[in-house]
């Protein structure tokens, strides 16, 4: 790293001045006015649609502010380009990293010097004293199992992040810019996140960190900034604030939180659905019930093998061994198609990649797995499906129409349009991977709603999740996933956060 000294937190990095943006038709910002301070991590929130990608795209340089200006200490000249950013110290971490799969692991940890290097290939990237360094970049970011040699193709989407911020340890800067670079990871890397900003702070690099997650802004930042609105709402000093002020400023009245979870349907309800002797991936031997009106809940590390389980019973991947019983049915959908008929529906954690198709419209989006529905002898009645797609719209609050296309939505309003497609094959049992993954506060709690809502009409719902605040807040019963076993099993009642992030970092195998 570049820095060496400890500095006050009284001196200035940057100053954002006055900034504006505007769009056709669009005020994206008006007036935003900010100063971060070496050695600080400031926090910037906000809803969908309140600005805070907009101005993190400014800080970098990818975007022009319509008016007011950015200044970097040190650096006499405007932030215009990612270029001048560059110049100025400012390192960009984006939520969805630029990762190329055909390069190793240590030729995408030395990727920004393609930028400025004159015509060198991937092939001579990388020595012998940079695939040191590369080990050395990755250990600083818990990736220390990964050779640098390996293929980045074979990495899961926490992994690929976390990979992408190894850049920091390669790429000299004095702010550092995490625009929403958690949604990805799970909870141990998160703790790799927080010890490299621990290290960077202490080493007076101004961080600003993009995030919509409460917990992990509380846990990171010295200062909080709300945007709402394309407008600055406040800057609280995060010791002297709390959640439930955080996130009034950010909606603009009180968060009406959910209760935390019920015991669910008791022990003398028949389950809907049996799960023995599971094996696929890394899980192997799993057992376990879902009662009719049940949310149960599958909380471990990366690799534990919790998504293994879903996508196992929902046709994504083969199943080496085990049975599935729904309704005293024995099922084993070698397909999603074949899970679809045996009433099961799967929501992929990586909604971009598996969730919709991106060139479809919201319409085309959600009736894709009903398409059969709106068709007699082959042909669509397609007034009969746009009234359809008009009722499901409304129904899950979805932004924009059902001509708009599904890739130029939110996060939190793609994920609604997933769960419209298929919520509409009346599933029993529905598997949701990440539900809430890079989803605001706002349409989180409407989609926590939604699978509310789901168990009270007696589906049995299966929701994994990294975040134990989440799956506690969320579930009846929660099982704790290690190495591809249960290892534990814990109702939101009796048990506490604490408990679930340390039954999944060791414990006694059930």
């Amino acid at each position: 790293m570049m820095q060496t000294t400890t500095v006050a937190m009284a001196e200035v990095a940057f100053e954002i001045d006055n900034v504006s943006k505007e769009y056709p038709g669009v005020k994206a910002l008006s007036n935003i006015t900010l100063t971060g301070y070496r050695g600080e991590v400031l926090a910037i929130c906000g809803a969908n649609g309140a600005g805070k990608s907009t101005l993190a795209k400014i800080i970098a340089g990818q975007e022009h502010p319509s008016a007011g200006q950015i200044r970097v200490e040190g650096y006499h000249s405007e932030i215009r380009s990612p270029a001048n950013a560059e110049d100025a110290g400012i390192l960009l971490m984006h939520q969805e990293p630029l990762i190329i799969d055909t390069f190793t692991v240590a030729e995408n940890v030395f990727l920004k010097e393609l930028s400025g290097a004159n015509h060198v290939k991937p092939w001579n990237l990388v020595s012998k004293k940079k695939t040191t360094m590369a080990e050395e970049a990755l250990a600083a970011v818990g990736l220390s199992n990964i050779s640098p040699s390996a293929a980045t193709s074979t990495l899961t989407p926490g992994l690929r992040q976390m990979l992408a911020m190894s850049r920091t340890q390669v790429n000299p800067h004095n702010i550092l810019l995490l625009d929403e670079t958690t949604a990805s990871t799970t909870e141990e890397h998160f703790q790799d996140v927080l010890a490299l900003v621990e290290k960077e702070r202490s080493e007076g690099t101004s961080i600003i960190f993009v995030s919509h997650r409460m917990q992990e802004v509380f846990s990171m930042s010295d200062r909080i900034a709300v945007l709402r609105g394309g407008r600055l709402i406040g800057v609280r000093n995060t010791r002297e604030t709390d959640h439930d002020e955080i996130l009034t400023m950010m909606v603009g009245e009180s968060v009406a939180k959910l209760d935390a979870s019920k015991s669910g349907p008791g022990e003398e309800v028949a389950p809907m659905v049996k799960v023995r002797g599971l094996a696929s991936g890394s899980a192997k031997n799993i057992d376990f019930d879902v009662r009719p009106g049940e949310i149960v809940g599958l909380y471990g590390l990366v690799g534990s093998g919790r998504s293994s389980i879903a996508r196992s019973i929902s046709g994504q991947q083969d199943r080496d061994a085990g049975t599935v019983e729904i309704n005293g049915r024995f099922v084993h959908p070698k397909t999603p198609r074949h899970a679809l008929a045996a009433k099961i529906a799967y929501a992929s954690e990586d909604r971009r990649k598996e969730g919709f198709i991106p060139a479809f419209s919201n319409g085309h989006n959600i009736t894709l797995t009903t398409l059969e529905r709106y068709a007699k002898f082959g042909v669509l009645n397609l007034k009969y499906e746009a009234r359809r797609v008009d009722e499901l719209i409304a129904k899950f609050q979805i932004r924009g129409t059902g001509t708009s296309f599904t890739a130029n939505l939110s996060g939190g309003n793609q994920q609604k349009v997933c769960l419209a497609k298929w919520l509409e094959t009346e599933p029993d049992l529905i598997l949701l991977d990440e539900p809430t993954k890079g989803i605001d506060v706002g349409a989180r709690m409407s989609i926590y709603q939604t699978i509310r809502t789901l168990a009270d009409l007696g589906k049995a719902v299966v929701v994994i999740s990294s975040e134990a605040e989440e799956i506690m807040m969320l579930c009846n019963r929660t099982l704790i996933i290690r190495d591809g076993a249960i290892v534990d099993r814990m109702t939101s009642n009796d048990n506490t956060i604490d408990d679930v992030i340390r039954a999944s970092l060791g414990g006694k195998e059930l």
